[in-house]
C-alpha cells in the first residue's frame, strides 16, 4: 500500500511539473521584438514592440521610426497567443499574434483590412 501511495505521489509531481513547464508565462514575452509589416504604411511597416510585466500584468509601447511611441492597450497572453491593441493616426488596430520561441506570425486588423506581421526576439 505504502509503495502505491508513494508512485502515485511521483505521479502526480511529475505530471504537475510537466503541465508547469509547458504553459505560456509572461516572461515568454518580455522584452524587445523586431516586427516587420511589409503592407503597411510607411513609417509604420518597422519597428519594435517592447513589453514588461508590472504586477502579473504586461504592459508595453511600440516604438516606430524616428522614436514615436505608442502605448499598447488590452495585451492578453494566453496558449501561444498574443493580442493587444493601439491606436494610429486616431484608429484602434487589434493584433493577434502566434508566439513560438522568440519568434512571432499574426494578422494586424486595421480599418483598411487584415495584414500579416512577423516579428523576432531582439532583447
Amino acid at each position: 500500500m505504502k509503495k502505491l501511495i508513494l508512485i502515485i505521489f511521483v505521479f502526480a509531481l511529475t505530471a504537475n511539473f510537466v503541465n508547469a513547464t509547458e504553459r505560456p508565462s509572461n516572461k515568454d514575452i518580455v522584452g524587445e521584438w523586431k516586427y516587420d509589416a511589409p503592407n503597411a504604411p510607411y513609417g509604420y511597416n518597422v519597428g519594435n514592440f517592447v513589453f514588461e510585466e508590472q504586477e502579473g500584468n504586461l504592459k508595453g509601447y511600440v516604438k516606430f521610426e524616428g522614436n514615436n511611441k505608442v502605448d499598447l492597450q488590452n495585451i492578453t497572453y494566453k496558449d501561444d497567443v498574443l493580442k493587444f491593441g493601439l491606436y494610429v493616426d486616431y484608429d484602434y488596430v487589434s493584433l493577434k499574434i502566434n508566439v513560438e520561441g522568440e519568434e512571432m506570425k499574426g494578422i494586424v486588423n486595421t480599418p483598411e483590412g487584415e495584414m500579416p506581421i512577423t516579428a523576432k526576439k531582439v532583447k
